[in-house]
């Protein structure tokens, strides 16, 4: 499954069949994340935490979010330039791993207890944990909770425009796909990356062959937002041999949202068709 397939696949999944993850699963899932690195120089570390199937099986509060889950990832990160984007970043990489291997998962990020995960992760004093997220094996029958809870988040779940995030040169002058050239690929990855009540908090504009990337200021996961959207987009380029950087630029326009970060594009290597 191509990196673009699998975004478009994925789904989030809050009520699990009761199974713990087979063994080549979780070895498959440990190794993947052992070959991780954070981008921007991020330290951030992601555990995977099985809940037990003994007498004394370990408990972890969803808050009756998820349900039938038997194995989470932990994302645990410490503070500094980029660090929430950079963590987010790692994280989606192995929730869209997961998701190719036709596992489950859900992004909680306020719906689950710190005080039971923290007891697994152990983050040290410079250490936060900032997201969890159930993977599994979905069950083929939904809760009355779920059922409700997707039937109420339908209106969050449909995607803002290509014009309503992405704009050319400044935040005045919305993006076309056709504009895009190259980029609308990518930044159609970006439109379909998930984000917290659906908000879509990024921004993009597009300079010549620079894009810069801003995260709003009106929501407090922003910036994990952001993150996981980066990582959509920097997959999607390497996918379609679309060569680049993220560097923070100096030269970047203030706008009406924070900017975070630009992708400098190197050269098309042989881009692959659309």
């Amino acid at each position: 499954m191509s990196i673009i397939e699998t975004i478009r696949e994925r789904r989030s999944v809050r009520t699990y069949d009761g199974q713990a993850l087979r063994a080549e699963h979780v070895e498959l899932i440990t190794g993947y994340i052992a070959g991780l690195q954070a981008p921007f120089g991020v330290k951030a570390r992601i555990s995977l935490i099985h809940t037990g199937g003994d007498a004394s099986p370990v408990k972890l509060g969803t808050y009756g979010w998820i349900s039938g889950a038997r194995d989470y990832l932990a994302l645990i990160y410490e503070e500094g330039p980029l660090a929430r984007e950079g963590a987010a970043y790692l994280f989606e990489q192995v929730i869209l791993y997961c998701t190719r291997l036709g596992l489950g998962t859900c992004w909680l990020g306020g719906s689950f207890s710190r005080k039971d995960f923290g007891r697994q992760t152990a983050p040290s004093p410079g250490e936060k944990l900032a997201i969890v997220s159930p993977a599994g094996y979905a069950s083929e029958r939904k809760r009355f909770f779920e059922t409700y809870v997707v039937g109420a988040e339908k209106h969050h779940r449909t995607r803002k425009p290509f014009g309503a995030n992405f704009f050319h040169g400044n935040f005045s002058t919305p993006l076309t796909e056709e504009a895009a050239g190259v980029y609308a690929l990518p930044l159609e990855m970006v439109r379909l990356a998930p984000s917290a009540n659906n908000s879509q908090s990024w921004r993009v504009t597009l300079d010549g062959d620079v894009l810069h990337f801003y995260r709003t200021f009106s929501y407090g996961f922003s910036a994990i937002d952001l993150g996981i959207a980066l990582c959509h987009f920097e997959m999607t380029c390497r996918e379609k041999g679309i060569a680049g950087r993220f560097e923070v630029s100096g030269s970047a326009p203030v706008e009406k949202a924070q900017y975070a970060v630009s992708w400098v594009q190197d050269s098309l290597i042989h881009p692959k068709p659309q």
